[in-house]
C-alpha cells in the first residue's frame, strides 16, 4: 500500500484477540478427568495453536479416553463456548488495533484453527465488518491446518493479497510457523507459550504497544521502535512490585492479633504506638480468585488497599484491564469501599515507551491528565489514588530521565493539590534509589524521591524482583536494607513516616540445570507464591530450608519432562518469601522509622503469612529489649 501499511493483516484468534486458552485448558481437563485420566499443564500447552482435530488426536493418544476425534472436538467446544457465553476475555490492545486498521482501510482476515461455531460469537461481539474474511479450522482440509502454511495462504487469498505483503499476528509457536511458511511478516505476541526470536518475527510484549506506525516499520523491515523483543515466561507480570504507603493509622484487635487499620473519626486517626507500622496491600486482578474470599478478614487488618486493575492509556483514558474478571472486580470494589480501610486504586502506566513522559512534559496535556484522574477517582468513590508509572524506569531509558524528572515532580505537585481539593489522598509507587551521590548505583532517581515526598501522603518503595534473569533471591535482606538506606538518605527525615516498604509474598521456580533435550512444552522460570509453595514442595518431594541471611525459603527437586520420544530432566530450585521473611522485612522498616509496609500481593498470601505480617507490624517499640547491658 502507498501508505506503507500492509496489504492486509491476518489475525489469529485464541490467545491473540481473545484470551481463551485458559478456557480450552479447563475444558480439556474437564473432559479428560471425566474418564478418570489426567491432563497435566505440559500436555495442555503442547497443543496450543493446533488444528482442533490434531489436538483431539493428541488428547486421545496421551490419555486413552474412549472417544473419536470429532466427538472430542465437539465436547471441548461445548465447554469453551459455555464459558465464552458468560464472558469474552479480550486480549489487551487487540480491539483497539483492529479498529484502527479498519479506520485506515486495511483489510483484516481472521485465520484461526477454532471452528465456526466457536468463532461466530466472538466475531458477533465486534463491530460489524471488523473482518473482511474468516478462515476457520473447519474451512481448512483435514491435516492441512497450522503449523502448515495453508490457513494463512487461504487468508491472504480471501482478501486479495499476496502473503509477503501481509502481517500475521500470532501468539503461539505453532501459529508463527504457519505464517512464516506462508511467507507473511509475523508479529508475535507471546501468551501461554514462548516464541523464540528468529528472522521474520517481531516480538512485542502486548498489542497495547502496537499501532499503525509499528506496522509500517515492520513492513519496512526496520526494527519497531517502541516495543522491544520480549519473551514472556509466565502470566504474572514480572514488573509488578510491592511498594510503600505511609498515612497515620490506628491499632485494632482482630482475632486476637493487634493489627493496623485506616479508620478514624472526624478529627483524624490517632497516631501509631512508637515503632509500630501500618499495613497496606495491592490486589491484582489475576489473584482475585484467591483474594476476594479473604477480604472479610484481611480488610480489617490494613490501613490502605489498592486494587491493581486499571491502566492509563492516554491523556484522557484510564480503563479497566480487559482480562480483569468483572464479577470479582465488582465484589472487590464494593468490599473495599465498605470497609474501614482506605480504598486507593492503583493507576498503571500502560502507554508505549515515552508516552507518559510526553504527556507530563506538556503543561496542557498534564493538566488534562490530572483532570482525568480526578474524574476516575470520583467515579469509583475512592479515598485516594495510587500512581504506579513504571515506564519511566523500565522502558524509557535513563537517557530521558533528566528531562522527565522535573515534569514528573510538577505532575505530582499539581495532582496532589487537585486531589487534596477533593479530600482525597495521593500515594505514589516507585522503585528505590541506593545512594544520593552521582555514582552508577544511584537507582531510579528519575522519580526524585526527595522532591515529591513533600506532596504525597505515601511513598511506596518497590523492594523486590532482585533476581530476574538468573536464579537467586527475590529480595535478600541485605539488598532491602540498601534500598531502605538509599531512600532514607534521599527523602528528608520529616517525611520518613510517609515511607512504606514493599514486601513480597511470592518467589520464583528456576531451572538450574538440564540433562537431555527438553521438549518445547517444558517450562522455564515460573512463579510460586506463599500460598502455593509448600503444596508444590509436597508434590515434588522437596525439603524446604530457611536461609536467615536472605530471609527466604527454598527447596530443590528434579522434574522429568517428556513429550513423545523427547525427554529431559530439569534440576529446579524454588525460592520465596514466607512468614519469617515477611516479619524480618517489617523489622527493617520499623528500625528505619518508616511509616508502613505494603504487601505484594493480596491473594499470594496464606493465613499464617498474613498473621505474621500484621503481628510484626503492630509490635510497638516498647516491646524491644536489650541484652547489651551488664
Amino acid at each position: 500500500m502507498s501508505s506503507g501499511l500492509p496489504a492486509a493483516v491476518l489475525w489469529d484468534m485464541d490467545g491473540t484477540i481473545v484470551d481463551t486458552e485458559p478456557y480450552w485448558f479447563e475444558s480439556e481437563r474437564e473432559l479428560v478427568e471425566s474418564f478418570g485420566a489426567e491432563w497435566p499443564d505440559h500436555h495442555a500447552k503442547a497443543v496450543v495453536g493446533f488444528d482442533l482435530l490434531k489436538s483431539a488426536a493428541y488428547i486421545k493418544e496421551h490419555t486413552g479416553i474412549p472417544l473419536g476425534e470429532y466427538e472430542i472436538v465437539e465436547r471441548m467446544l461445548d465447554g469453551v463456548i459455555a464459558r465464552l457465553e458468560e464472558h469474552i476475555p479480550w486480549r489487551p490492545g487487540a480491539c483497539r488495533l483492529l479498529a484502527e486498521l479498519n479506520d485506515a482501510g486495511v483489510p483484516c482476515a481472521l485465520v484461526t484453527m477454532s471452528w465456526h461455531r466457536f468463532v461466530d460469537p466472538v466475531v458477533a461481539a465486534l463491530p460489524p465488518g471488523s473482518f473482511t474474511a474468516i478462515v476457520a479450522g473447519d474451512d481448512v482440509p483435514e491435516g492441512e491446518g497450522k503449523p502448515g502454511p495453508l490457513p494463512y495462504l487461504m487468508g491472504a487469498e480471501a482478501v486479495g493479497a499476496h502473503p509477503e505483503d501481509c502481517i500475521a499476528i500470532e501468539d503461539s509457536p505453532t501459529g508463527v510457523r504457519s505464517a512464516l511458511r506462508a511467507g507473511c511478516h509475523v508479529l508475535g505476541v507471546p501468551n501461554v507459550r514462548d516464541i523464540e526470536p528468529e528472522p521474520g518475527i517481531t516480538l512485542v510484549r502486548s498489542l497495547r504497544d502496537v499501532d499503525l506506525a509499528t506496522l509500517r516499520e515492520l513492513m519496512g523491515d526496520a526494527p519497531a521502535d517502541a516495543p522491544e523483543p520480549h519473551r514472556r515466561p509466565e502470566r504474572r507480570p514480572d514488573r509488578r512490585r510491592a511498594v510503600i504507603g505511609g498515612l497515620i493509622a490506628v491499632t485494632a484487635a482482630v482475632a486476637g492479633v493487634a493489627v493496623l487499620t485506616g479508620g478514624g473519626g472526624d478529627d483524624g486517626p490517632p497516631p501509631l504506638p512508637p515503632g509500630a507500622v501500618a499495613v497496606d496491600a495491592w490486589a491484582p486482578y489475576w489473584a482475585l480468585d484467591d483474594s476476594v474470599p479473604t477480604l472479610e478478614t484481611r480488610l480489617g487488618s490494613m490501613r490502605e488497599i489498592s486494587s491493581f486493575f486499571h491502566g492509563a492509556r492516554g491523556v484522557t483514558e484510564i480503563v479497566l484491564d480487559e482480562n480483569a474478571p468483572a464479577d470479582e472486580v465488582d465484589q472487590f470494589i464494593d468490599a473495599a469501599r465498605d470497609s474501614s480501610s482506605r480504598f486507593v486504586p492503583s493507576i498503571i502506566d500502560q502507554m508505549p515507551a515515552g508516552g507518559m513522559a510526553a504527556i507530563l512534559l506538556d503543561p496542557v496535556t498534564r493538566a488534562q491528565h490530572i483532570e482525568t484522574i480526578r474524574s476516575f477517582a470520583d467515579d469509583l468513590d475512592a479515598d485516594g489514588i495510587d500512581i504506579d508509572y513504571e515506564q519511566f524506569a523500565f522502558a524509557d531509558g535513563s537517557a530521558t530521565w533528566e528531562t522527565t524528572r522535573p515534569a514528573w515532580v510538577a505532575f505530582i505537585r499539581e495532582l496532589s493539590a487537585a486531589l487534596d481539593d477533593d479530600d482525597r489522598t495521593l500515594t505514589v509507587s516507585i522503585p528505590g534509589v541506593y545512594d544520593v551521590a552521582t555514582t552508577g548505583d544511584r537507582g531510579y532517581w528519575v522519580y526524585d524521591h526527595g522532591a515529591i515526598a513533600e506532596h504525597v501522603d505515601a511513598l511506596r518503595i518497590m523492594a523486590y524482583d532482585f533476581s530476574t534473569a538468573d536464579p537467586g533471591p527475590i529480595a535478600p535482606l541485605a539488598w532491602v536494607q540498601q534500598v531502605i538506606d538509599g531512600v532514607s538518605l534521599a527523602v528528608p527525615e520529616q517525611y520518613h513516616d510517609k515511607l512504606v516498604l514493599g514486601i513480597p509474598a511470592y518467589g520464583s521456580n528456576w531451572v538450574v540445570n538440564t540433562i537431555g533435550t527438553c521438549p518445547a512444552s517444558a517450562e522455564g522460570r515460573t512463579t510460586v507464591t506463599t500460598r502455593t509453595a509448600l503444596d508444590l514442595a509436597a508434590r515434588r518431594a522437596g525439603t524446604p530450608v530457611y536461609d536467615p541471611v536472605a530471609g527466604e525459603w527454598s527447596f530443590t527437586y528434579s522434574l522429568v519432562v517428556t513429550e513423545g520420544t523427547v525427554s529431559c530432566t530439569q534440576q529446579r530450585i524454588a525460592q520465596w518469601v514466607d512468614s519469617e521473611g515477611m516479619a524480618a522485612r517489617v523489622e527493617l522498616a520499623r528500625r528505619a522509622g518508616w511509616g508502613g509496609v505494603s504487601l505484594w500481593a493480596l491473594g499470594y498470601d496464606d493465613d499464617d503469612a498474613w498473621t505474621a505480617l500484621v503481628t510484626a507490624a503492630s509490635r510497638p517499640l516498647a516491646a524491644e529489649t536489650s541484652s547489651d547491658e551488664g
